[in-house]
């Protein structure tokens, strides 16, 4: 079985261009940042469709959990299907940082959400404990 019966990977092309390194000096960019954020976005996209189909299939404890490892585990075949779709012949086209930037924006968004959600708990508390002082 073959991905490509399923998906065009010709969508790839531009968004592969948009890294080139000239195009992004024009602008003053640096490629691994754009790369970090985009892989960053996607992160919470998938976050933000997973999260209600695992909910629905599983309990609320283990909601976050695997929200989180389906969503990690749908962004590294998303992003092994780049870097395949991206060679020619035994080497790839993509920066050789490439999979180290997708890997720290995969374990950054997990890090920013467990902050947060670390954040949200703290003041909950907090503010809970404040309300039964007042009372």
């Amino acid at each position: 079985m073959n991905i490509g019966e399923w998906l065009d990977p010709h969508f790839l092309e531009e968004p592969i261009q948009w890294l080139d390194e000239d195009i992004l000096q024009i602008f003053g960019m640096e490629p691994e940042y754009i790369q970090f954020l985009l892989v960053f976005a996607f992160m919470g996209a998938l976050m933000w469709v997973v999260k209600p189909v695992v909910e629905w299939l599983m309990l609320r404890n283990w909601l976050l959990f695997l929200s989180g490892g389906a969503s990690v585990l749908i962004a590294l075949v998303f992003l092994q299907m780049v870097d395949r779709y991206a060679m020619s012949g035994t080497t790839s086209t993509l920066p050789e940082y490439y999979w180290f930037i997708c890997l720290s924006a995969i374990s950054g968004y997990g890090l920013a959400l467990a902050g947060w959600l670390t954040v949200k708990q703290a003041y909950l508390r907090f503010a809970k404990r404040k309300r039964r002082k007042a009372a």
